[in-house]
Formats: structure tokens, C-alpha cells, sequence
């Protein structure tokens, strides 16, 4: 339950205390109200700062905006006072973006935690799972918050009533959160959920790759199927004729003779590359060199003895000349070889062309006769219809896979719709109750022209629903419900439903349930009469909070109506916990936003 609002940096009109009960937020008039509007002077946004204390996401955004640049700029905070289960906590926030927030049970030792790291801790305290059937997967914190927090803005475009959150898009994730509020096993549902979930995903899977066979192909999966057979048949054709293709027998002398001429042609390449390379060893053995300077020797010994240096150059002389008569006759041998070589490389290269030539003319005898054409052909007729076939197989066995995987769970899921519809029925006297404590609130907590409470809340079973539906329908009804206010009591009788049904039950859930702004449209008749009905619910029960909003003149009773209407069965000046008024000094900020 909530203990009270307050902040220390003088942000708030006065510090808000909540009491077990009727807590009624109010907006007066300070003078003439013909001239004067008492919407935005800070009904909702006392709702919304608690909903921001608690750490919701949609009030955090909603003072995210230019307009509430002041509460950072002025380095505001609140703080937010709450029992659970018999203890204090506190919540202390900024309005920084990003920040953390401040957790504990003594206002001097709070200790400092990220956003996700308090929702953990709160989702234990607040919507701990003390059931082995019900319960759910994943963050539950917000969107159950949401249940328990009506934000005018964010439920004006509210018409089912059991979709109370932006968490409870799918039929399914809605079931799951309401079976989970209203005390019914959820396993099944959600066993159910992550079987859909597979399914959807292999059906994806299967359609894009239907949709690559028919890029390639041109061709649905059903026809291709068909063509696969013509195609598996193609291909059987294309190997029997290679196998039974008889080149060897109709061009074998061609081919005898082609082999012949190929191994001729290297052999004279052997041949010549080996001439070749003695010819080059030949030409490199060119060289005469007079590696001896007999002057310089001759000048360095006549240093020693003027006659010695004479007779060593004499002698050098001598064997220079030697040195050079046998250079120049070995050059003369090494001419005749490189002629020879020569001459014996010009021959293999005139054989090697000859042969070449010849070799060509048999290419092109066979050319001619289409054998090498027809048997390439062939050959890459068969690979591209091999290649087609097996990629698009792959695809195909994949499809066979995905189909069989997708069978087996229309099995499952067949099975799981059984097991939820075998639930309910174990769960009859929890619905029997719902629907008897629905009915106690059309007769006395909404107002109905014709004194008939005919509407009803029932969940009944849908046995023959798609395999995308689960197989049963929740179900609440109000009579003459098509008008706003009407369709609107929906809500109202819902929500009231859930709420009392925990508190029936002593549940460990939040003992505060705040309305805000659902009852625009709705007759004063119903307003009075779900107010009585809650106050007196309070003196049965003395441990919950039932928080609305209104404007003084929604809830203001005519003394002339009073026969007509109703009155209320407790003082209002004992249940209004805020009062806020048109004028600056009377608002939550104690400034005018408008």
C-alpha cells in the first residue's frame, strides 16, 4: 500500500498521504468556472509522479518533455513511500535522464541502483510467483504495473479490457497476463505460445525459400516438384549417352595417330632444349683474357736488381703467347660445335613445327566430324543440370524438413490446446467465482437503466479454433454497451473484478488500484454507486486503496437529484487526498502549464 508523496526540493504543492480506502483526487474551481478549465492543474500528474516513483517507462518519457525542463534544471526529486508485506520502503528519483534511482528502508541508507536492477527487486516484492502453475516467462514488472496504474493519456484509446498494456499486443501474451491476474494456470499458455512461436518461425523459413525456387525457376513449389522429375530424367539421358558414346571407336586411328605425333613433339622438345642449353655453355666460353700485366712486374722487380726485372718479363712474354696460341685454337674447336648445334637445333625445330602442323590438321579432322564439340556440349549440359538440380534438392530437402518439423507440431500444438481446455475445466469453480463476482458488481457498483444486469464475464472454451487461436474466448459483457460511457463501464467492472479478486484471496499483488480519468462519460448514477461499492468493500476487507481522479463537478451531487441519483454513503471531505485548483498557487507545481 502507499504511505505517502513528497519532495525535498520543495517541487510538490504539499506532501500527498494515502490512507486505507477511498482516495479521491480532486480538481476545484477557485472562481468562476465558466471561464476557467481544471484540466492539467495536476490530477494525472500526481498518477504519473507515482508511476514515475514506481519506474515507469511512459512517465519517465511524459517528463522527458521541454515543458518539465524545470524539474532538472532546478535539480528536483521525490520520493516515494510504500509498505509491503509489513515493511517501510522508499524510492527516491531524480528527473535526469538516465539516472539511478535510490532504494532502501531507511530514508539515511538508501542505496543506489540501476532502473533494471530495482524492477528485479520490486517484481519479487510486488509479483512474487507463489504458484507452480502460474507464472510467466520474461520482464512482468511494467506491464503488471500497468494493471494497477491507470494513466488517463495512456488509456483513452483503451477499449478491451483486457488489454491494459502496450506488453499485451498478441491474443496470447494478453491471455498469459490476465490468466496470471486472475489467479488461473498459465503453463499451458504458455507452452502453447512458444510452440506458435516455432511454428511461425519455420513457416518464414519455408517461404522464403519457396520464394528462391521461384526466382530461380519461374516456378511455384508445387510445379516444381513436377519438373524436378523431368529434369532427374534429363539428366539419366545426358549419362547414358557418355557412357555409351564411342569415340574411341569411331575415331581411333585419329586418336592413335594424335598420340604418336604428341609423343614425338616432346621428344624433340627433350632434344632441343638440351642443344639449347650446350649451345649457350658454348657461347659463354667466348672469352680470351690477359689476366697478367708483365710491364708493372717488370717495373716492380728492377726496384730489387735493375737486370732480374728484364729476365722475368722475358719469360712472362713467353707464356703469354703460349696462353694465347691455345686460346685461339680452342675458340676455333668451340666454332665448329656451336655450328654444329646449331645446325642440329634448326632441324628439331623444322620437325617440331612439321609435327605440329600435322597434329592441328588432326584436331581439325576431328573438329570437323563434331565429336569434340558434341561430347563438351554434353559435359556442360549435364554439369548445369546437376548443379540446378542439386541446389534447388537442397532446397527442397530443407522444405521436406521445415514441412515434417512443422506436422510434428501441429501434433504438439493440437495436444496443448487440449491441455489448456482440460485446465479450465479443472479451474470451473475459479471461473464459476469470477463470474459471480462480476455479477455483484454490475448489480452494485454500476448503474444500469434497465435494473438488468444481463452482461457477464465468461471464459468458455473454443474447442475447432485455428491452430493460430488458442481454443478458448474471454468474454465481458455489459448491456447497452456501444455507447462511451457504456463500453466504458467495461473497464471499469473488469478491472474492479481482478482487483478484488486478490484482495479476496489475500494475494501478494499491490493493494492499490488507481483510476484515472476512467470514468469520463460514465453516468454520476455508476460513479456513485462504484464508489459506495468500494467504500464498502473497504469495511469488509480494511487493507486496500482505491485511488480515482475526478473533477468536482463530475462527482457533484444536486440536492433536487439526490432521490434520483443516489448519495454517498461516507463523507467526501474524509477521502479527498489532493486538492488542486485552476490557479497557479493551487496546482502540484505550484505553476501553470497551460
Amino acid at each position: 500500500m502507499l504511505v505517502q508523496l513528497y519532495s525535498d526540493t520543495n517541487l510538490l504543492l504539499k506532501p500527498f498521504k494515502f490512507e486505507p480506502g477511498l482516495n479521491i483526487i480532486l480538481g476545484k474551481y477557485s472562481d468562476d468556472k465558466e471561464n476557467k478549465g481544471i484540466n492539467g492543474i495536476g490530477k494525472s500528474s500526481l498518477v504519473r509522479l507515482i508511476d514515475f516513483a514506481l519506474l515507469s517507462n511512459s512517465a519517465e518519457r511524459r517528463f522527458s518533455q521541454s515543458k518539465y525542463d524545470f524539474l532538472r534544471d532546478e535539480n528536483h526529486t521525490i520520493t516515494l513511500e510504500f509498505k509491503s508485506q509489513g515493511i517501510t520502503y522508499f524510492i527516491k528519483r531524480t528527473f535526469e535522464k538516465g539516472a539511478n534511482v535510490f532504494f532502501g528502508q531507511s530514508l539515511n541508507a538508501l542505496e543506489e541502483y540501476t532502473k533494471a536492477e530495482l524492477k528485479k527487486i520490486l517484481t519479487n516484492k510486488l509479483f512474487p510467483f507463489n504458484e507452480d502453475d502460474v507464472f510467466f516467462e520474461g520482464e512482468r514488472y511494467g506491464t503488471l504495473m500497468d494493471f494497477f496504474i491507470k494513466d488517463d493519456l495512456d488509456n483513452q484509446q483503451r477499449v478491451d479490457p483486457l488489454n491494459f498494456s502496450s506488453g499485451t499486443r498478441s491474443q496470447t501474451s494478453k491471455a498469459i497476463f490476465n490468466f496470471f491476474l486472475l489467479g488461473l494456470p498459465t503453463k499451458e499458455i504458455l507452452k502453447y505460445e512458444e510452440l506458435l512461436g516455432e511454428h511461425n518461425e519455420f513457416s518464414k523459413t519455408a517461404k522464403t525459400l519457396e520464394n528462391k525456387i521461384k526466382i530461380d525457376q519461374g516456378k511455384s513449389i508445387e510445379e516444381f516438384k513436377s519438373e524436378r522429375i523431368k529434369i532427374e530424367q534429363n539428366i539419366e539421358l545426358l549419362e547414358r549417352s557418355l557412357k555409351d558414346y564411342k569415340f574411341l571407336e569411331n575415331y581411333k586411328s585419329l586418336e592413335k595417330e594424335l598420340v604418336e605425333i604428341t609423343a614425338k613433339i616432346n621428344d624433340h622438345l627433350k632434344a632441343y632444349h638440351s642443344a639449347n642449353r650446350k649451345l649457350k655453355k658454348i657461347k659463354g666460353s667466348f672469352q680470351y683474357s690477359q689476366s697478367v700485366d708483365t710491364q708493372e712486374i717488370k717495373k716492380l722487380y728492377n726496384e730489387v736488381f735493375s737486370t732480374f726485372g728484364d729476365l722475368v718479363s722475358k719469360t712472362l712474354d713467353e707464356i703469354t703467347s703460349f696462353k694465347k696460341e691455345i686460346l685461339e685454337n680452342r675458340n676455333k674447336f668451340l666454332i665448329a660445335k656451336e655450328q654444329e648445334l646449331q645446325k642440329s637445333i634448326n632441324k628439331i625445330l623444322g620437325e617440331i613445327s612439321a609435327l605440329e602442323q600435322e597434329r592441328s590438321r588432326l584436331y581439325k579432322k576431328l573438329e570437323e566430324k563434331g565429336a569434340l564439340e558434341s561430347i563438351t556440349n554434353t559435359y556442360e549440359q549435364l554439369t548445369l543440370e546437376k548443379t540446378q538440380l542439386a541446389g534447388n534438392l537442397k532446397i527442397l530437402q530443407e522444405l521436406d524438413g521445415l514441412q515434417e518439423m512443422m506436422g510434428n507440431l501441429h501434433v504438439t500444438i493440437s495436444e496443448v490446446k487440449r491441455d489448456i481446455l482440460s485446465t479450465l475445466k479443472k479451474n470451473e469453480s475459479v471461473i464459476n467465482n469470477l463470474r459471480a463476482l462480476f455479477l455483484e458488481i454490475l448489480q452494485n457498483a454500476i448503474f444500469l437503466e434497465d435494473d438488468n444486469p444481463s452482461g457477464y464475464f465468461d471464459i468458455s472454451p473454443k474447442p475447432d479454433s485455428p491452430r493460430n487461436q488458442l481454443p478458448f474466448k474471454v468474454e465481458i459483457e455489459i448491456p447497452k454497451a456501444d455507447a462511451l460511457g457504456q463500453s466504458r463501464l467495461k473497464l471499469v467492472a473488469y478491472d474492479l473484478m481482478v482487483f478484488l479478486k486478490n484482495i479476496n484471496e489475500e494475494r501478494v499483488f499491490p493493494r492499490f488500484l488507481i483510476h484515472d480519468g476512467v470514468y469520463h462519460g460514465i453516468s454520476l448514477n455508476t460513479k456513485i454507486k462504484a464508489l459506495n461499492f468500494m467504500y464498502h468493500q473497504h469495511l469488509e476487507k480494511p487493507y486496500f486503496q482505491y485511488i480515482t481522479t475526478f473533477n468536482e463537478d463530475e462527482i457533484y451531487i444536486p440536492e433536487e437529484k439526490t432521490e434520483l441519483v443516489g448519495s454517498f454513503d461516507f463523507d467526501m471531505e474524509n477521502v479527498v487526498i489532493a486538492e488542486f485548483t485552476d490557479s497557479p498557487e493551487g496546482m502540484i507545481f505550484k505553476r501553470d502549464f497551460k
